[in-house]
């Protein structure tokens, strides 16, 4: 199986998320990314524009299993990185229904109220 160049893997989850089919991202990204990824390729993954990004994100404990190689690299698994793409896209949707979280809070924990 070819690989899918990152940009091209994340124009086309975007576009199937946009078209509602998250189920078909899911697969698409399992099957085209079976190896750790790169910082460049998890901030693609995550729509992120820049790997510091990601290494940032690292530095604060969001990609448990993360590790560098012997040169010094930093290898992402696809299981960590859609963790964080489906926090991500938890925070994005509470925001877009406008219920942001008090400062002291945890943004895992707490739900929005019943409307």
């Amino acid at each position: 199986m070819t690989a899918i160049h990152p940009a091209l893997l994340s124009d086309v989850t975007a576009a199937l998320r946009e078209a509602g089919r998250s189920d078909l991202v899911d697969r698409l990204v399992a099957s085209a990314t079976t190896a750790p990824l790169t910082s460049k390729q998890a901030a693609t993954l995550l729509g992120v524009s820049s790997a510091n990004t990601v290494k940032n994100w690292l530095e604060g404990g969001w990609f448990p299993g993360a590790f560098q190689t012997a040169g010094g690299h930093w290898r992402f698994p696809l299981e960590d990185v859609e963790a964080v793409r489906s926090r991500l896209d938890g925070l994005r949707d509470r925001n877009s229904r406008r219920y942001l979280t008090p400062a002291d809070g945890d943004d895992a924990s707490a739900e929005p109220p019943l409307s």
